[in-house]
């Protein structure tokens, strides 16, 4: 009878803990699934905040391209306006020696050609370019030819090589009369003068200390606004040509203007 009662408590006992254990291992399953989708969820939401991230990103993007789109084609406007502040050269001229230059010591000189004409009749008819000048605050004009624009050129190449580097506009023969190519001429030289500016101010340190009108016209005679005297109409171009630049030029004390020719203009 012992042996029996004690047989059947050790089974039950036996059989009450076989009936307990699965509880613990099923709660941990359990923990397991519930930790594996949580852990989905933060990768779903994660993935979606990284999408959105992007996508903010492109629009950023876009947007801030479309600014300097804007930015340079407003600056462009003004400097057609207004010519270039003096920090425009630095940036658009591959001279080192100009980007290296200190903004404070440039002069406050502006050029703008606003308006070209034609002169003359048939065959001698020629384009006469306005060239309005501004230094600080006096301001005036001056008429010049195309080929007065190529003598101070060719003058200004022999005393700054780096002038030959400058976008000039090449002579043409045929074709010189079109609306469309006076225009984008005008333009041209327009940049030109404006590059000739800079680099005179950034080479002779009396016109960036003393940016004046006098100071600007003993140094570039191209720009002075009264006519010059013929007295020596009859010197070769060459000649005529160094008389107006004594700053630049081998004669000094030499004037005479260049008379109307035919041809390029």
């Amino acid at each position: 009878m012992l042996k029996r009662e004690g047989s059947n408590d050790a089974l039950s006992v036996l059989r009450s803990s076989e009936d307990v254990t699965p509880a613990p291992q099923n709660k941990f399953i359990g923990d397991i699934e519930e930790l594996a989708a949580s852990y989905e969820r933060k990768l779903i939401e994660v993935a979606e905040m990284h999408g959105e991230l992007i996508e903010f990103n492109e629009r950023l993007y876009r947007s801030l391209m479309a600014k300097d789109h804007l930015i340079v084609q407003m600056r462009q406007e003004l400097i057609d306006l207004r010519g270039p502040l003096p920090g425009d050269l630095s940036q658009t001229s591959d001279d080192p020696s100009l980007s290296d230059f200190e903004t404070a010591n440039r002069a406050l000189i502006n050029v703008w050609i606003p308006s070209v004409f034609l002169q003359g009749r048939a065959a001698n008819a020629y384009h006469v370019y306005q060239v309005y000048i501004r230094i600080l605050d006096n301001e005036w004009n001056v008429y010049r030819r195309y080929t007065e624009f190529r003598e101070l050129h060719n003058l200004l190449r022999a005393q700054f090589p780096q002038v030959d580097t400058f976008n000039f506009p090449p002579k043409k023969a045929l074709g010189n009369k079109d609306a469309k190519f006076v225009e984008e001429r005008r333009k041209q030289l327009q940049c030109y003068l404006r590059m000739v500016m800079n680099k005179l101010v950034q080479t002779l340190p009396e016109f960036s200390s003393q940016p004046t009108k006098e100071t600007l016209l003993s140094l570039l005679p191209f720009c002075q606004d009264t006519p010059l005297t013929n007295d020596n109409a009859a010197k070769t171009p060459r000649s005529r040509t160094s008389s107006r630049f004594p700053r630049l030029g081998r004669n000094r004390n030499q004037d005479a203007r260049p008379e109307p020719q035919s041809g390029d203009l």
